[in-house]
């Protein structure tokens, strides 16, 4: 299992075992808006967001932002998959497996070259 995963277990062993899964799902979304809502507070003055480009575009204090918004969202997709016994490095690695896969086939088209 996953380092991470494993401390995120002890982590929630202590914390989050009263809240079920529709709870902790609502959570993840509201996170994700999170980060989504720093994404788009940028693009309103920086049009690049929508591109390729719109990496370079990252202040330090958007990228801190980001970088807060996207541990809570991966805390807490993985609170959730550990509470459902869901092994997020196997699962990770069979869907890269499914998008090379796809890639290979030409699923994803221009946006994956």
């Amino acid at each position: 299992m996953w380092k991470t995963q494993e401390r995120i277990a002890a982590f929630d062993s202590d914390r989050f075992q009263t809240l079920g899964p529709g709870f902790l799902a609502l959570s993840l979304m509201g996170e994700a808006g999170e980060v989504a809502d720093v994404v788009k507070k940028l693009w309103r003055t920086e049009p690049r967001m929508g591109t390729r480009d719109g990496f370079e575009a990252l202040p330090p204090d958007v990228r801190v932002a980001l970088a807060e918004e996207l541990a809570d969202v991966v805390i807490l997709a993985v609170v959730l998959a550990n509470h459902i016994g869901i092994n997020i490095e196997e699962e990770a690695e069979r869907k890269l497996s499914v998008i090379e896969e796809r890639l290979a086939d030409g699923y994803y088209g221009n946006e994956s070259k």
